[in-house]
């Protein structure tokens, strides 16, 4: 009996041991199973986070692109003699484009009074539109001096350009509306960021007036290494500041109709031409050929205006040579018109404001990045040297007298520095030297930017 017992208590403990076994295989496996589907949730966790990961960054994506479309980033390039920023419009492809500039001087001179001024000079702001790859719009407007109060010294806000353009190819585009003249380096490429010194060289600004705009229509391209422009605009008429312009020394400034109900009785012809050479090298020459008519039509005479020009921006320098050669017709009759003096008009041509039959000058720039010798290529450092020499008065209608200051020399030495390419921080000291008047000295303060 003791045995039988026996012996099914070890077949009972046997027995209870494979279902053990059993049950600790089929607990395993089940593990097993878990530990899969636990990976299986790991891996589609991680695939759902790369999902969202992709989506964000192609949400980004297309922000970025929608962001590009609508305000491209500025590349530091020209459409055709053009600046940078003024050239973002050109280049873009389809839709809005937004840009501008804008300049601050601190100027001290110690002979005038007050000795120290700061000027908010200008703020613009481009605006345009690809309607389709070849036709756009372009414009710019201006504010100077931080306020309008009616004059240009008070403040002005202006139209500098607006255009319709059509690119049919490299070799030939066409544009009207309100142009800018395409004469000098400095009238059609201007932005701050763009040159050196402070302000813009002075021959720049009172034998070739800038910024100078005028309505008409042309056409311009480029044939092999050859740039061309022709345009066709209204002509010149002398406006209520004109005598006092000339006085100042700013010959055409008082002449510039710049598209406010521009009296076109008479026409202007400009047209310019670019060779580029190896090595970023360019020389050409630009001029405008116009007639002269008073308020009511009359012809008064004609002012042809030349520039040759030679620019090199290669390894660091940019250096700068610009002419201009001016005459004048009917300088007698140009003169009485733009005399407010009473005696000028009773015949005494002793007593009226002399406008010139001719007038010339030039002005030699070099310039050299610094940082350049420590290979820097995010920075600039540019230290530069302007020389000027113009009269605005070189020659006279007989009986007419030069004004006193007519033959000026001007020395120009400063830094620029570029923390940014569209950023410049500037100083310079100005040397401004007219015969026969007394000599200036400028210490001159500027930030500039563009976008």
């Amino acid at each position: 009996m003791r045995k039988t017992l026996l012996s099914m208590a070890l077949l009972s403990s046997v027995a209870l041991a494979h279902a053990s076994e059993d049950k600790i295989k089929i607990l395993e496996e089940q593990i097993k199973l878990l530990q899969e589907e636990v990976q299986k949730l790991k891996q589609e966790q991680a695939s759902v986070k790369e999902v969202k990961e992709e989506n964000e960054s192609i949400k980004e994506e297309l922000r970025k692109l929608k962001i590009e479309i609508v305000m491209p980033e500025l590349e530091v390039k020209s459409y055709y003699g053009m600046g940078p920023a003024a050239s973002k419009a050109m280049f873009n492809q389809k839709g809005v484009s937004i840009g501008g500039y804008g300049e601050i001087h601190f100027v001290h001179n110690p002979d005038e009074k007050p000795k120290n001024t700061i000027d908010a000079k200008r703020l613009i702001l481009y605006f345009g539109y690809a309607f389709n790859e070849k036709l756009k719009f372009n414009s710019e407007i201006e504010w100077e001096h931080a306020f309008v109060e009616g004059k240009e010294e008070s403040g002005e806000t202006a139209v500098e350009f607006a255009f319709i353009d059509y690119n049919f190819s490299q070799k030939l585009g066409l544009r009207g509306g309100l142009l800018l003249i395409p004469v000098g380096i400095v009238n059609e490429y201007h932005e701050p960021p763009t040159f050196p010194s402070v302000d813009r060289p002075f021959l720049e600004r009172n034998i070739i007036p800038s910024t100078w705009r005028e309505l008409g229509f042309g056409a311009y391209g480029k044939l092999g290494n050859l740039e061309y422009k022709a345009y066709i605009t209204n002509g010149l008429k002398p406006n209520e500041e004109a005598g006092e312009k000339v006085e100042k020394g700013e010959i055409l400034k008082g002449f510039q109709q710049n598209g406010f109900k521009a009296a076109s009785d008479q026409i202007a012809f400009t047209g310019r031409l670019d060779y580029n050479l190896p090595n970023n090298l360019k020389v050409g020459i630009s001029g405008f050929f116009g007639g002269v008519q008073d308020d009511k039509g009359n012809k008064l005479g004609n002012i042809n205006l030349l520039s040759p020009h030679l620019w090199w921006q290669y390894g660091g320098w940019d250096l700068r040579l610009v002419g201009a050669y001016g005459t004048t017709s009917g300088a007698d009759k140009i003169s009485q018109e733009i005399s407010t003096n009473p005696l000028c008009q009773l015949g005494d041509t002793t007593q009226c404001t002399t406008f010139p039959k001719k007038f010339y000058g030039f002005y030699t720039q070099v310039a050299y990045d610094v940082l350049k010798f420590f290979k820097v290529s995010d920075q600039q450092l540019n230290l530069f040297g302007i020389y000027e020499n113009y009269d605005t008065h070189a020659s006279v209608s007989e009986g007419f007298e030069k004004p006193e200051g007519h033959k000026v020399e001007i020395y120009n030495i400063g830094l620029s520095y570029k923390p940014h390419p569209l950023v410049a921080l500037k100083a310079d000291y100005v040397r401004f030297s007219p015969h026969d008047v007394k000599k200036q000295n400028l210490y001159r303060f500027a930030i500039g930017w563009m976008f």
